[in-house]
């Protein structure tokens, strides 16, 4: 139970000893949670595309040793400034809910912040399939001496077709890895930012 559970059961409670909250009061408290938790988000974003940025720099060592297809560099390098435009969009989320003066729009910005953090999750997820599936088949390629082109061409319907679903089952794995990681990241910010959201619609009734 958290402080505006304490603060609530105390409000409802008859004893003259406890501090009566007001409608004020308690709206106050979840402006301050939505507020601390969306400013959360937005720097849980920044630690992450930091750390991005860091393994782009490290990266031509890596390829050094396995030739990486030029496209997937260049996916690489346009995938940074829509996270950039995420990170803006979390940080107007944080700004607008600190600023917010009413439940209505507090509600609205609540919503917003967690279609932007889906959204986020969901584009990052769709990367990171693209980019499993390629490793996996440009690991292949290396360690097999062949080209894709030639893979495709000599490789039998069994053989070709065991080698996509060994590829889909890595990419599965590692896609329930990320999303692990997301959850802990992110989920458990959002469940509270929807508790919250439940608590204002109570109160706007």
């Amino acid at each position: 139970m958290d402080e505006l559970d304490l603060l609530k059961k105390d409000w409802q409670k008859k004893d003259d000893t406890f501090p009566k909250l007001s409608y004020n009061d308690i709206y106050k408290m979840i402006l301050m949670k939505s507020s601390s938790i969306v400013k959360w988000i937005f720097i849980i974003s920044i630690i992450e595309f930091s750390l991005g940025i860091i393994l782009i720099l490290i990266n031509p060592e890596f390829e050094s040793e396995v030739m990486i297809p030029d496209w997937i560099d260049t996916m690489t390098y346009l995938m940074l400034p829509v996270i950039v435009y995420f990170i803006y969009r979390f940080y107007k989320n944080y700004k607008n809910i600190s600023a917010t003066d009413n439940i209505k729009t507090l509600i609205n910005n609540i919503l917003n912040t967690r279609k932007t953090v889906k959204y986020y999750i969901i584009f990052n997820l769709v990367f990171a399939g693209i980019a499993s599936m390629s490793t996996f088949f440009v690991g292949y390629t290396e360690v097999n001496g062949v080209t894709f082109g030639e893979l495709n061409a000599s490789a039998n319907f069994g053989k070709l077709s065991i080698l996509i679903l060994t590829a889909l089952a890595v990419t599965v794995f590692i896609l329930g890895i990320v999303y692990g990681i997301y959850y802990l990241l992110y989920g458990i910010l959002l469940k509270r930012l929807k508790k919250n959201y439940k608590e204002l619609k109570k109160m706007e009734v």
